[in-house]
């Protein structure tokens, strides 16, 4: 989850694995990379279930306010100290120090992230000054990227953690401990209207800049989009770098089943996807961005969630292939999920931007479907000497001028130009 400065209410789904903020007690699953891993009574969106199916996400994530000096002093005392990270209880003894300081009143407008991260990823504080050179010399990503105060990492108490959670040893990959302590931001799904249409784009070029510089960021999620405020406008943030890649790194880093899925790409919601056969590429974060939007629109009402009929509830409780089933026939036939309460000229106007999105969605999947088929045909009629030429590549890597051409297909829609012209310069 993201620092957003939120407790007590789940409103749009964790990762799979992530901590329940409902309760206390504190949930877990196997770690293993590519592993298939099930939580037992974690509830999401407001919606009990009694088991999550296999979504490959962190073990333990929960992001808590807190006065960040005092809780880091206590979780300092405690996971440092090398007799303690043999001891079984050591978790639970820095969760009774830690708590209650986080749950408490936010007195410096900061926030506090734990999370256990793959030792062989990069880590989201390296990923983050990547990012901040790459903000230095653009605008569309300057000011809209996290600002980390401090962090640490801590080697020593993974298997210690582990052990107190009844986690069995990885095979796949080691953790490692990680503290980061943020800027306080608020959550996108607080605003509506043209607000929500205006950080919800900034947070859209943003990531079109950072992918093009040779960040991923592969898990876009309502609880990735942030927002402060600046000289009286909305400044929207993309935020949650845990589960990114370099470019020129080494490790994972583009066929992992990476993200949220509710918000996954259809693509990736397939047999083919589960098994790490589908590359992430720069157009399934980008109709993620999709997926969010329509979760919001059709989830919130004036920035609060409604209580009661929201049609897409049941993709945080699907396995991967049908949540993907589900999302393909609400693709179909999204026309039919318009709201009833619909009055005023912007929420109008939204979901006229909604309509316009997914058939540019429609239109390009189907675009691809045809063009892959046509790919298949020559290189085989190539083969059995029915055709002169030489092979098309399949599946070609994509290209700076596909990521434009791609996003602009979505600006250039009716909707969206006049949305945008609503907007401050």
């Amino acid at each position: 989850m993201s620092p957003a400065g939120e407790t007590g209410t789940s409103s749009t789904p964790p990762r799979a694995n992530a901590a329940n903020q409902g309760g206390s007690k504190i949930e877990s699953t196997p770690y293993s990379c590519g592993a298939s891993v099930v939580s037992e009574n974690i509830s999401l969106v407001g919606v009990q279930v009694k088991e999550v199916r296999p979504w490959i996400q962190r073990d333990i994530e929960q992001a808590k306010q807190c006065k960040a000096d005092a809780m880091l002093q206590i979780l300092l005392q405690r996971a440092s100290c090398a007799p303690e990270t043999r001891q079984p209880e050591l978790l639970q003894k820095c969760l009774k120090g830690v708590l209650p300081v986080c749950n408490g009143q936010v007195s410096n407008g900061t926030v506090a992230k734990i999370f256990l991260g793959e030792a062989g990823r990069t880590s989201e504080p390296k990923i983050l000054d990547k990012v901040e050179e790459i903000a230095k010399v653009h605008p569309t990503v300057e000011g809209h990227i996290p600002e980390l105060f401090w962090y640490h990492a801590f080697t020593n108490p993974a298997c210690a953690i582990r052990e107190a959670l009844g986690v069995p040893e990885s095979s796949m990959s080691s953790r490692i401990l990680y503290i980061l302590v943020f800027r306080r931001l608020y959550p996108i799904t607080k605003l509506h209207g043209k607000d929500l249409f205006d950080v919800w784009r900034q947070c859209i070029l943003c990531h079109l800049t950072l992918w093009k510089e040779g960040v991923y960021h592969r898990d876009i999620s309502p609880g990735s989009l942030l927002l402060y405020r600046k000289n009286g406008r909305l400044i929207g943030v993309l935020n949650d770098y845990d589960l990114s890649s370099l470019a020129n790194a080494v490790g994972p880093q583009g066929n992992e089943r990476t993200g949220t899925v509710p918000f996954m790409v259809l693509d990736i919601l397939t047999k083919e996807g589960q098994q790490g056969k589908v590359k992430h590429l720069y157009r399934h974060d980008l109709e993620s961005f999709m997926w969010v939007f329509a979760w919001i629109f059709l989830h919130y009402r004036q920035g609060v969630l409604l209580q009661r009929s929201r049609p897409l509830d049941e993709w945080a409780t699907l396995d991967a292939i049908a949540c993907g089933d589900k999302k393909s026939a609400f693709l179909m036939g999204f026309i039919n999920y318009r709201p009833l309460d619909l009055q005023s000229t912007i929420d109008l106007s939204l979901w006229a931007l909604l309509v316009d999105c997914f058939g540019v969605l429609q239109a390009a999947n189907s675009n691809r479907v045809n063009n892959h088929v046509n790919d298949v045909r020559h290189n085989l009629e190539v083969e059995l000497g029915w055709t002169e030429g030489t092979y098309e590549q399949i599946d070609a890597e994509e290209t700076v001028s596909d990521m434009d051409d791609l996003l602009g297909k979505f600006t250039g829609t009716r909707a969206w130009v006049k949305l945008s012209n609503t907007l401050p310069l």
